[in-house]
């Protein structure tokens, strides 16, 4: 399973590494130099968010992994949900905030209980990363 606190590199690595496609072969796939694709792995250049989208086609991953790629090198995922597969639950919040089928004021209900529900964890003294800022309504 896949998180998003595993390097760029090491992911980059892996990824090609199970595709079982050489430095230099990934590198013609996605139209970049060897040299860039070996200073990727190594750590010593950072990617940009086109660099990342090319490279998880040419190694043909599927969205979820792109998608953790491109979180891997710091940038926002196409889809945010694929960076919840490991919490179903969050899985869930994402679906009932983005449902068409669920009403905007239970949705805005939602949203404020979810509010709530960060308030008090703050409230004991939490201050994790994901907590410093407030839900946002979901268009």
């Amino acid at each position: 399973m896949q998180t998003v606190t595993r390097s760029f590199a090491a992911m980059l690595r892996e990824y090609r590494e199970t595709a079982r496609v050489s430095q230099s072969r990934l590198a013609q796939l996605a139209g970049f130099d060897h040299s860039y694709v070996s200073r990727l792995e190594a750590g010593r250049r950072a990617p940009t968010r086109e660099a990342v989208i090319r490279l998880a086609q040419a190694l043909r991953l599927a969205p979820a992994e792109r998608d953790q790629l491109l979180a891997a090198a710091g940038f926002l995922p196409q889809r945010a949900e694929h960076l919840f597969e490991h919490e179903p639950v969050l899985r869930d919040v994402v679906d009932v905030l983005q449902s068409a089928d669920v009403p905007e004021g239970v949705r805005e209900d939602f949203r404020q209980m979810l509010q709530l529900l960060v308030r008090q964890v703050r409230r004991v003294g939490f201050q994790g990363p994901m907590l410093t800022g407030e839900l946002t309504s979901a268009n």
